[in-house]
C-alpha cells in the first residue's frame, strides 16, 4: 500500500476529531452534563476542520469523522451511564434525545462548513482567473 506524501498532514486533524469520543467515554460519570458541553467542542472542531483544510472534499471527510465520533461517543456515554450509574427511564430518554441533537448538530455543521469551503474555493479561483485575464 502506497502512502501519498500529502496524506501525512491529515493524521492529526482526523485524530483530533476523535477527541469527542474520548471525552464521552472518560466523562460518562458526568452524565448529560458532559454531553451538554460537547457542542462547544464540536463547533471548535468544525471551525478547525474548515480553517486548516484546503479542499472542500477534505472538509467533508473530516466532518464525517466528527459525525462518527459524536454518534459513537454519545451512544457509548449513554450506555456506560445507564449500565453503571443510573438505569431509570428518564435517563434513557435524556440520552436518546442527546444522541439525536448531537447528530443533527454535527450534520448541520458539516453541511455548512463544506458548502462554505466549496464557495470560498470557487470564488478564489474566479478572482485568480480575472486577475490573470486583466494582466494579459
Amino acid at each position: 500500500m502506497k502512502i501519498l506524501p500529502g496524506n501525512r498532514k491529515l493524521y492529526l486533524p482526523v485524530l483530533s476529531n476523535y477527541l469527542i469520543l474520548f471525552l464521552c467515554i472518560v466523562g460518562f460519570g458526568g452524565g448529560a452534563v458532559t454531553a451538554l458541553a460537547l457542542p462547544l467542542f464540536q463547533l471548535g472542531l468544525s471551525c478547525s476542520n474548515y480553517h486548516y483544510s484546503i479542499k472542500w472534499q477534505t472538509v467533508l471527510m473530516l466532518q464525517v469523522h466528527l459525525l462518527l465520533s459524536t454518534v459513537v461517543g454519545l451512544y457509548l456515554e449513554g450506555y456506560l451511564y445507564l449500565r453503571y450509574i443510573s438505569g431509570d427511564t428518564e435517563s434513557v430518554l435524556v440520552f436518546q434525545e442527546l444522541l439525536k441533537i448531537g447528530s443533527v448538530l454535527v450534520c448541520g455543521l458539516g453541511v455548512l462548513t463544506t458548502i462554505l469551503k466549496y464557495f470560498s474555493i470557487k470564488d478564489a479561483a474566479r478572482k485568480q482567473n480575472r486577475t490573470i485575464q486583466n494582466n494579459s
